[in-house]
């Protein structure tokens, strides 16, 4: 039996749009697809510390970091693999990413590195960038963010930064079968317990101190079927974090009113003793077909 819940609205982080009276709102689209592309891919924005952040100031560096895997040949890409891996910022130059496991900011899978220095003039806003990779078999993938815009890649004359270093680097487990592959990053949730709310609610964040809402947010694809994992093809999805029970990531409509999308996510308050440090969350999903696929995603606790 699937043991999965559909919730109908977000969690916590994010609104959610009901019916009106005179019109159904539209169902929400899985993301970022319905079936996957030729090459998956995987991105995120830190700092030099490795923390996890979407606001940045005029002048500072953001950090992109990635993983991509080749759908048809089902390996994880490596420089050998690639003819082009490159984030698309709009009025700017692309900014090149290489493979550089070793490179600040580089931590897990995601190891294909490229800074963008924002220039003192760029607008305000948010920044809609792409990350597109090409193969040597020609094969070819796009990243987009998810539709949250507070989570989104920002330029702010303020920005509301990380409140602490990244988690240390951590080397990836090796990838015995790519057929689920899987995104995930986590945000602060609006609805901490014992801790003040942060100003901006569904930030990109990888540092939380005790009392806060941590947010998983996943998404991936069944690459043996192009199909995105979802309620129809997903028996078990979980998280589970050292000394607590393991418990179900959910499937539901994010977003806001006119771009709510479906992906996966759960919500976890930081005990008020729980160890101060790193602590690894690991995703495990298990398809109907008996597929499975796993994300470990370190974070970590500050006083």
């Amino acid at each position: 039996m699937r043991k999965i819940l559909t919730i109908g609205v977000a969690l916590v982080a994010f609104a959610a749009v009901g019916t009106t009276a005179f019109a159904a709102a539209p169902t929400p689209l899985p993301f970022p697809a319905a079936t996957a592309g030729p090459v998956f891919i995987a991105a995120q924005t830190v700092t030099s510390t490795g923390a996890l952040q979407n606001q940045f100031a005029p002048g500072s560096s953001v950090i992109f970091r990635a993983y991509a895997v080749d759908s048809k040949a089902k390996k994880v890409l490596v420089a050998k693999d690639v003819k082009y891996f490159y984030v698309a910022i709009p009025n700017v130059p692309t900014v090149k990413m290489t493979y550089s496991p070793k490179a600040p900011g580089a931590s897990g899978r995601m190891v294909w590195i490229g800074t963008w220095t924002v220039p003192a003039t760029y607008p305000t806003g948010l920044v809609p960038f792409k990350v597109l990779v090409k193969t040597q078999s020609k094969h070819i993938g796009q990243f987009v963010q998810m539709p949250v815009a507070t989570s989104q890649l920002t330029i702010a004359a303020i920005p509301q930064t990380t409140p602490g270093n990244g988690p240390a680097a951590v080397t990836a487990p090796a990838v015995s079968d790519t057929s689920v592959s899987l995104y995930m990053d986590t945000v602060n949730g609006t609805q901490p317990v014992g801790a003040p709310k942060r100003a901006v609610g569904c930030s990109q964040t990888n540092v939380y101190k005790r009392g806060e809402q941590v947010v998983i947010r996943v998404w991936g694809f069944d690459l043996s079927t192009g199909a995105t994992l979802s309620t129809d093809n997903v028996d078990t999805a979980t998280y589970t974090i050292a000394g607590q029970a393991a418990a179900p990531v959910n499937y539901g409509a994010h977003g806001a009113a006119g771009a709510q999308v479906y992906f996966w996510s759960a919500p976890w308050i930081v005990p008020p003793t729980f160890p101060l440090g790193d602590v690894t969350i690991h995703v495990a999903f298990k398809t109907i077909a008996g597929k499975t696929g796993t994300f470990d995603y370190p974070i970590t606790i500050i006083p």
